[in-house]
């Protein structure tokens, strides 16, 4: 089930785990000494918590970054990769990786189809010259069929591994095997919400970096049989924002706009 359950018999230790400031936090300036599963040592300044993990990521080659949502894990840390070269980010369904492609751009000041792009089942939008390539589980399972070693790829990113599919993890195991055959291939594995621990001794002990986040309080109502025109008009007065409302299909996102 886990995929570190052999590494960590064989490492006999548990993974270094960093505790970071959440990201804007830049005046910490504590020192940490980090114990890793293969039995070095590293001194490390913890400074913002994005900044410090890409030190932390050039020196090991790997890392599993566990960031709470909402954090930047996928804005922010994909684009601050592809000084080395082509960076290929995982994102587990098509929806989200054009999503997060356009978001990217977007902050960046990216065009889609040159420094971005996607790969996804039956659509490309991508050249040769782009550096950051979004793509799905199942083109990342076929890109290292046709060329283990990923050859034109620096970094493997490989987003959301919480979900956890065949493809995920096929995708992962294959990788690794790509990771030790070359010396100058990264892989980073993000997650909101996983156990970190197994995936860090699966690839042989690698840091941990963990950047919290802020939490915000969260009022709950209950409208039984209201509607969400009658909703909305009880809610708007309250806020001086928008209102987010999530409902099951389109046709009821269509009901509720022609009812408010």
């Amino acid at each position: 089930r886990h995929l570190g359950i052999e590494n960590r018999r064989k490492l006999g230790a548990e993974p270094q785990l960093l505790d970071l400031p959440a990201h804007g936090a830049c005046t910490m300036v504590r020192k940490r000494t980090l114990k890793a599963v293969g039995g070095f040592s590293e001194t490390v300044g913890a400074q913002d918590g994005y900044e410090l993990w890409l030190k932390v990521l050039e020196r090991h080659r790997a890392a599993v970054l566990v960031a709470a949502p909402g954090g930047g894990k996928t804005t922010r840390v994909p684009p601050s990769l592809v000084d080395r070269g082509r960076v290929l980010l995982l994102q587990p369904r098509r929806v989200a990786a054009r999503a997060m492609a356009r978001r990217i751009a977007e902050e960046r000041g990216w065009t889609i189809g040159r420094e971005i792009g996607w790969h996804i089942r039956f659509e490309r939008q991508f050249t040769d010259q782009t550096r950051l390539l979004v793509v799905t589980e199942g083109i990342l399972t076929a890109y290292l069929q046709q060329d283990p070693l990923l050859s034109d790829v620096a970094t493997i990113v490989i987003d959301e591994f919480h979900e956890r599919s065949v493809h995920a993890d096929l995708g992962l195991a294959m990788a690794k095997q790509a990771w030790l055959a070359r010396t100058d291939l990264r892989i980073v594995v993000m997650s909101a919400t996983l156990d970190p621990k197994p995936v860090a001794a699966f690839l042989g002990g690698c840091p941990i970096v963990d950047v919290p986040g802020s939490l915000h309080p969260l009022e709950i109502e209950y409208r039984p049989g209201e509607s969400i025109a009658k909703a909305l008009d009880a809610v708007l007065p309250r806020t001086s924002g928008n209102v987010l409302c999530f409902l099951p299909g389109a046709r009821e996102i269509n009901s509720a706009i022609s009812e408010s």
